[in-house]
């Protein structure tokens, strides 16, 4: 690990270069996609770490379309490579992929851009990145992924990165089961061409569940008074000295006697 923080403390000053040659020629289509899905995920209040940072291309492109530099976390192994992003306004950590100092669901978007593939442990790098993603979150990814080439530009470009040793070529299906195997994980490959991949990996869930209504027991209606409860009215029965006022019944026959003692009133 030592040996390859070494090899980008020496690569900082001309690593923007090198890079912009491997994304005109290998890995611009997985860069573009990345991109887009973190344009398509990110909301004004969306918490980002940018996991191995390198010199903040990524989070300046970001943050002149718009986004709030202030919930924005940039992290990298590399002194010399955070050194180059000291113009970006936002926290830089110096610290390594397979032990983020942050805790269990952190961030609600982590984006890890052409660095997974530089670790010695990848795997365990790619456990940790998954634990700092939110319940609702999501985990963007782009690495150099061992896939078909396309042609001879692709083909040098594998040969120079392999001959630099300051990475290499990760299986795209194998990282994507790794994944998968994480409690709450859904992942996606998004297409592209050459020696490289982007993947989103969703985390589902809510980060706040609402909380459960307490059930309300219905109440015994009281006889004898005359209640609101809730701008329902609960009880009409009318009462007096205990007992109940019964109305006096009366007969079909009376009723029809008394129809006729008023006709005759009339007339």
């Amino acid at each position: 690990m030592r040996d390859r923080v070494d090899q980008y403390e020496r690569l900082a000053p001309r690593y923007d270069r090198l890079h912009h040659r491997w994304l005109r020629y290998a890995g611009g289509e997985a860069q573009a996609a990345l991109e887009a899905l973190v344009r398509a995920l990110a909301t004004p209040n969306s918490k980002l770490l940018d996991a191995g940072c390198g010199t903040g291309k990524l989070a300046r492109t970001l943050i002149a379309e718009g986004m709030p530099p202030h919930l924005m976390t940039l992290l990298d192994p590399s002194a010399a490579m955070l050194a180059r992003c000291a113009d970006i306004p936002v926290p830089k950590i110096q610290g390594r992929l397979e032990a983020l100092p942050f805790g269990d669901g952190a961030f609600d978007l982590v984006t890890c851009v052409w660095a997974l593939e530089t670790v010695p442990d990848p795997y365990l790098a790619l456990t940790e990145l998954c634990r700092v993603v939110r319940p609702g979150g999501a985990l963007c990814l782009a690495f150099c992924a061992d896939e078909p080439a396309r042609g001879l530009s692709d083909c040098l470009m594998r040969k120079a990165l392999l001959f630099r040793g300051t990475g290499r070529f990760l299986s795209r299906s194998r990282l994507m089961r790794a994944i998968e195997s994480f409690d709450r994980f859904e992942v996606r490959a998004i297409p592209s061409h050459g020696p490289a991949s982007t993947v989103l990996a969703r985390r589902t869930g809510a980060l706040i569940e609402a909380p459960s209504k307490p059930k309300v027991e219905p109440q015994k209606q009281r006889r004898g008074r005359v209640g609101v409860y809730h701008g329902a009215v609960q009880d009409h029965t009318i009462e007096e000295t205990g007992k109940k006022m019964e109305q006096p019944k009366i007969s079909r026959s009376d009723g029809h006697k008394q129809h006729h003692l008023q006709r005759e009133k009339k007339a």
